[in-house]
């Protein structure tokens, strides 16, 4: 968190930019300071097993769709400005002549020496009532949070910008917790499938979660542990795992193993892509597209000569479409710069929307409905839909009031894992898959050019040694162990 001192003048606000900002940051006395008590059995539940006196949520809207959530656990009662503080995001808070004011969160904002630069945005700040978030009536400085249940809200946005409901979110949050106490205390992985860690680094990495620091309470190995052992053997295995890679690695700030290679090394010159299958070439553009690779303009070609009469795509030729590959084409097309008004992209999502049942979920083919809707068909065509900019929770998603995200959310079970279908039990895989989907995040989530592991520990051993050593007692200070920093040797 950054805190800067600076006296805005009034007078080079907007005015419209200055109205809300003095219902945000209005003081209040003490008497009048609001309570936020709300009562939330999944966030209690949260209480129960941490161990601590209070649990609150913080619900971060980075823009339209993209929503992020923290846990944050209390003894004492604090304000909403010490809530956000305390959920270890980038937070950039400036003292203003109103008062405290949040100029930004994790990257999305205003810099603190010109905390309302944009005249049409800044960071609302809200409380879930239960049934809908309602604007505080005084700044985050004035509210005072005292008991398990409240649930926090900051949107970036322009006055008056509607939040997603809480209740996606605070999903995503308790299925992520779940996939934690799934962790293997000793390795940091999820039993013996690299493919089941990856997709839970994707999911976290969507929650802007960092995998050196993902482990277990009772744990000694992170998720990076693990990977730093078996991402390189793992991208090696085909490019659809090397874009899966690259998409979690960047969104969880992983570095890149030594020997590990990237969706570039699968490109092939003679055929023109990644791979002659669309599935696996749809997962090397998006893998691409998240570290900053270069997307040759064939291969995205070659996807979208790969399109069926149906608006589909099949994951590997004579497989016949699915609803799975048609939604991660989507998503790589968007990443590769066609537009969602585009005719490929039109025919996918009006594929998707032909493999929607009565239910508002999605079957994995719209051939077979009598199969029923399943949690990871429905959590990729949400992505598919955000991606291209759709309302997956809107009329044009809703069968009879039932949308996607309805139904997705009605496969939750009470310790916050996801079933496959409905009374299937707990899935690891669509507990992961779903998480993306609550948050609003389609792929890649993040994108960012992957800093090597070896590069990463000297850097962190270099910084480590020029800083000063904190003050006695102090347990952090300038050299604490910065982020993504990770002990472990790597092969």
């Amino acid at each position: 968190m950054k805190r800067h001192s600076y006296v805005l003048a009034a007078g080079v606000i907007p005015v419209a930019l200055l109205v809300a900002v003095l219902w945000a940051l209005s003081p209040v006395a003490a008497a009048q300071a609001f309570h936020a008590t709300r009562d939330t059995a999944t966030i209690a539940a949260h209480g129960e097993h941490t161990g601590t006196v209070s649990t609150a949520a913080v619900v971060v809207q980075l823009d339209d769709q993209r929503s992020i959530v923290r846990w944050v656990d209390f003894t004492d009662t604090v304000s909403g400005l010490a809530m956000i503080e305390a959920t270890g995001l980038d937070i950039i808070v400036a003292d203003t002549s109103f008062g405290p004011a949040v100029c930004a969160i994790e990257g999305i904002g205003c810099p603190a020496d010109n905390c309302f630069c944009n005249a049409d945005e800044f960071w609302g700040y809200n409380f879930w009532d239960g049934t809908d978030w309602q604007g505080y009536p005084v700044g985050a400085s004035s509210s005072e949070i005292s008991a398990t249940g409240a649930i926090e809200g900051w949107r970036w946005g322009a006055f008056g910008s509607a939040q997603a409901p809480a209740d996606q979110a605070i999903a995503a949050a308790s299925a992520l917790e779940w996939l934690r106490s799934q962790q293997d205390p000793t390795t940091g992985g999820f039993g013996d499938s690299t493919g089941g860690a990856i997709e839970v680094l994707m999911a976290l990495g969507a929650n802007h979660e960092d995998a050196a620091t993902w482990k277990p309470s009772d744990g000694r190995r992170a998720l990076d542990n693990y990977l730093l052992l078996r991402a390189t053997r793992f991208s090696r295995d085909n490019v659809a795992a090397a874009g899966k890679l690259a998409i979690g690695a960047a969104a969880a700030d992983a570095c890149r193993t030594n020997r590990s290679v990237s969706p570039s090394f699968y490109f092939s010159d003679t055929l023109g892509a990644y791979s002659p299958d669309s599935g696996f070439n749809a997962w090397g553009i998006l893998g691409a597209a998240a570290i900053s690779e270069t997307i040759p303009a064939t291969a995205v070609d070659t996807l979208l000569a790969q399109q069926q009469e149906d608006g589909g795509w099949e994951w590997q030729a004579g497989f016949g479409t699915d609803t799975n590959t048609t939604a991660v084409a989507t998503q790589a097309l968007i990443a590769a710069g066609q537009p969602v008004s585009a005719t490929a992209v039109v025919d996918a999502l009006a594929f998707l929307k032909s493999a929607q049942v009565e239910t508002g979920g999605i079957v994995y083919d719209p051939k077979t409905p009598e199969y029923g809707a399943d949690a990871n068909s429905t959590a990729y065509a949400i992505q598919a839909i955000l991606a291209a900019d759709g309302d997956p929770a809107g009329e044009e998603w809703a069968v009879d009031g039932l949308t996607p995200l309805r139904f997705l959310l009605g496969l939750q079970l009470a310790d916050g894992s996801f079933e496959w279908q409905a009374n299937t039990g707990s899935n690891l895989l669509a507990t992961a898959q779903a998480v993306p989907a609550l948050l609003g995040q389609s792929y890649p989530a993040t994108v960012r050019e992957l800093e090597a592991c070896v590069a990463r520990r000297v850097r962190v051993a270099r910084d480590a040694a020029a800083c000063e050593p904190p003050a006695a007692g102090d347990t952090g200070g300038a050299c604490a162990m910065p982020a993504g920093a990770n002990t472990e040797a790597q092969p």
